[in-house]
């Protein structure tokens, strides 16, 4: 169980509102993924606020969070979100980049529980909180 053998860049590139999102890796261990999100005009709530939508800040968290459960296998497997609760605690800053750092709970051969925070600067000043369970299945050969 190692996410060492997958390219996150390939992972993400794949996914075409991750790719509009503009994630970024930061950081890589076994069982986490530390990811930001530049802050775009694209992703205001209000124009001209500087302050990120919550829908992008969700999409962002499904989309770490599933590649952290895909990383737990060595095989290509189709993941799916069963569930994913996201917590706000406040808003983040205005015109600031969003970091997570998301992590592997428990990997099942079938489910994988993950949970992830959301912060501007700070990774112990949260601005929300995301856990999420995912489906896993082999993918047969030529789908």
């Amino acid at each position: 169980m190692s996410l060492e053998n997958k390219n996150f860049d390939e992972i993400i590139l794949m996914i075409p509102h991750a790719r509009r999102l503009g994630l970024r890796l930061l950081e890589r261990e076994d069982d986490y993924f530390v990811v930001e999100m530049p802050f775009t005009a694209e992703l205001e709530i209000i124009p001209g606020s500087g302050l990120m939508a919550n829908g992008a800040i969700t999409a962002m968290l499904d989309t770490v969070l599933g590649a952290v459960a895909y990383g737990q296998f060595e095989t290509f497997r189709r993941i799916v979100t069963l569930d994913l609760r996201v917590d706000y605690f406040e808003k983040p800053r205005p015109f600031s980049s969003v970091v997570t750092k998301c992590r592997c709970l428990k990997a099942m051969d079938r489910v994988i529980f993950v949970q992830g925070d959301v912060f501007c600067k700070d990774e112990q000043s949260p601005i929300a909180h995301g856990v999420a369970v995912f489906s896993s299945a082999e993918m047969e050969a030529g789908k």
